[in-house]
This record gives structure tokens, sequence and C-alpha cells, in this order.
């Protein structure tokens, strides 16, 4: 039983350089479900007509064209027969109970106790990925099993098991399995947890039109603003609705909004290009909006690049600040108030972080500021449900 650590597959990792071109003629007897038709298309030949046997996907920005017996590039959609399915139904390869700040995630539910899941594949090929052996894994074989290993209302029985507040879906990018989402969200919804979105930001807008009814956190990653970047570090550079999505998860749901970015030495640290990342938060998504900043470690396949320096951290946390967002975090290990929530009007301690403990300051029920009344942007569960957790 998980008791706040994590469980780890034993399935040794099978990275497949180019996924999408593979074909799916030796597909095993493997946990399958229909993708939501929502997120289906024939695909239309030029001049007119249908190209014989051609599904479009759209749950991400890639939007593959799979003809019958072909995969995705994330290798979790393949087309059977002119239906598009998601492989490795409810394998779960990754499982962890930690708190909302471990996504990161600060102006929700503080301290609440989260259900974190990963499954196979992904839509990028990041060559510093931290959870490579999973994210890079070819879903088709679903880890050898023929059956799910953790349904839907499985996942949520385990969550409430684990008295958690939360579902959460992390380690590799949901998006991709967007049946085992939705079925998910839908259980946890009814079982009254909330539900948190860890994502890449390249999801589609039909996706979202699914799913965001369902979502509570929407947890994104804004890497950089420049194509070259994702281009260069995974392999995709179709960008320009991550932010916009989120914005619309934001307005149109009222999905709660958190950023994060992975700061890289020489990749995406200039003044420049933060001030103008900053700024584009501030426009989109509003200037409470956290912004998280997480230092960089050399992993995978982009040891080349060094650690991120606490020194980076704290100028582009200043920057943030400088263009306009109220709530700038860090993971830096020599600034002891990096993670803490400030009031920006008065400057109380609402929330103290360490990696230990979550503790509730200068904080109201309806999460303004106890000391000066300023509104911060925290939403806060009754406090007859709230309950506070050791990260």
């Amino acid at each position: 039983m998980l008791k706040g650590g994590v469980v780890k597959s034993t399935f040794s990792a099978q990275p497949t350089s180019d996924p999408g071109r593979q074909s799916a003629s030796s597909q095993k007897d493997t946990p399958l479900r229909p993708l939501p038709t929502e997120l289906t298309r024939p695909a239309v030949r030029l001049g007119g007509g249908y190209a014989q046997g051609g599904v479009r996907c759209l749950a991400c920005v890639r939007r593959c064209l799979l003809r019958d017996g072909a995969v995705g590039y994330c290798t979790a959609v393949i087309n059977h027969g002119g239906t598009l399915y998601n492989t490795a139904f409810g394998v779960i390869a990754e499982a962890s109970v930690n708190t909302m700040e471990s996504k990161p995630v600060f102006h929700y539910n503080p301290g609440a106790r989260t259900l974190s899941l990963g499954g196979l594949g992904c839509n990028l090929r990041c060559s510093f990925c931290q959870n490579w052996e999973i994210a890079f894994r070819d879903a088709r074989d679903a880890a050898g099993l023929t059956e799910p290993n953790l349904t839907p209302d499985a996942a949520v029985a385990l969550a409430l098991d684990q008295n958690c507040q939360a579902l959460a879906w992390s380690h590799n990018e949901p998006s991709i399995t967007p049946a085992y989402t939705l079925e998910s969200a839908r259980a946890a919804r009814a079982a009254g947890l909330f539900t948190v979105y860890v994502t890449n930001g390249l999801i589609t807008h039909e996706a979202l039109t699914l799913l965001g009814p369902w979502l509570d956190v929407y947890r994104v990653d804004v890497k950089s603003l420049d194509t070259g970047f994702y281009r260069q570090v995974g392999g995709l550079d179709r960008i320009s609705e991550v932010l916009p999505l989120a914005r619309r998860a934001q307005h149109e749901f009222g999905i709660h909004v958190e950023t994060v970015t992975n700061i890289m030495e020489t990749m995406n640290d200039s003044d420049e290009h933060l001030a103008r990342l900053a700024g584009r938060i501030v426009e989109t998504l509003g200037a409470d909006t956290p912004w998280h900043l997480t230092t960089y470690v050399p992993y995978a396949f982009m040891t080349h690049i060094p650690p991120t320096k606490p020194e980076t951290l704290a100028r582009t946390k200043t920057i943030g600040q400088r263009e306009g967002l109220r709530f700038v975090y860090t993971d830096s290990l020599t600034d002891p108030d990096s993670a803490n929530t400030r009031c920006p009007r008065c400057g109380a301690l609402a929330i103290e972080r360490t990696q230990s403990r979550v503790v509730i300051g200068a904080l109201t029920p309806t999460g303004a500021c106890a000391a000066c009344g300023e509104p911060l942007g925290i939403r806060m569960a009754p406090a007859t449900e709230h309950t506070y957790a050791s990260i």
C-alpha cells in the first residue's frame, strides 16, 4: 500500500526513436478503450472525399493522421479498423501520494494530500525528461499487461483509501490518454475528490472542451516562448496555443491555473526572454497566476547543460516580479523564503512551506491575507473538509 512514497513499475524502459512511423502489426491483446468521438475526425482527401481508413486524432496538437493499423507519435493511440483507441488503458506505471505542492501547485487547497498517477508514452521527447523511463516507453505493449492494473474506479478507491483529497495525472503527459483521464475525472468528482491536470500544455481545444468541465486544477509547463527551444529539446514547436488554452481553461471552465518554467542555463534564461515570458503570463492569465521556477538537473540525454545556479533563479524571480507577477516561487535551497506565500501588499506570511510541511499562517478561509484583507487568489476547501499533510 502507498504510504506517502512512490511506487514505480518494474518493467525496463524501451524508448522509441520514431514511434509515429511504426507499424502496429505486432499489437498484442492489450487494454484498449475507444477515444471519445469528439477527439476523432475522418481524414479528408485533397479534392474531396475521405482518405481510406484514415482518422485524425484530436487529443493533442500533433493531430496525427492514422491509417488502419497505425499508431500515433505518443504510442498511446492506435487505429483499429477505422476507430481510434487508447492503448494501455488503465495501465499505470507510476503512482505516488504527496501534497499539492509537489506538482507544484501552491494556490489550491494548500497541503492537500494527492494521489498522482502516470502512464506510458508522451507527445514530446524532451532530452532532459526526469520520467523518460515511462514517458519514452512504447505504450502499445502495455508493459506486458492484458488488463488494466488501475481502472478509473480503482484509482478513485485508492485515493480514498490513502486519505487523499485529490487525484492528479502527472509523471507523463495526460493529454495522450483522454479516455482514461475523462473516466477517472468523472469518477473522482462523484467521489468528492478534486482533480489536477499536470500538462505540457499541448492539449487541443477539442480536448479541453471535453475535459474542462471535470478539471479543477490545470498546472501547465511554459518551457519557453521560442519555438526553436521546443524543437531542439522536445521535438515539437506547435506552442502558440499553450497560454491561450490555459486562459480558456481559467475563464471558460473556472479551472485554477498555475505555470511552471524549468530554467536552463544558456537555453531559456536570458533577461529579454524571461521578461517576455513573465509579461505574457501577466497579459494572458493575470498577475495573480503563480509562476514556479524550477532548477534544471542534468539528466537523461542532456547532461551537458549545467544545473541552474541559485543566482539565476533569484534573477528570474526578480524579473517576474518586475513584470507584474505577484507570486513567483523558486525551489532554491539557498533562499528559505523561496516557496513561502507572502502578501504582496503588507508582507504577512500567509503560507510557510518547507521540505517536510505546509503551515497555514495569515490566511483567511476565503484565501485572503488575514493581516490586511488583500485577496491572494488562493482557493481553499471548506473548513470542515480541509486537512493538511506533510510533503
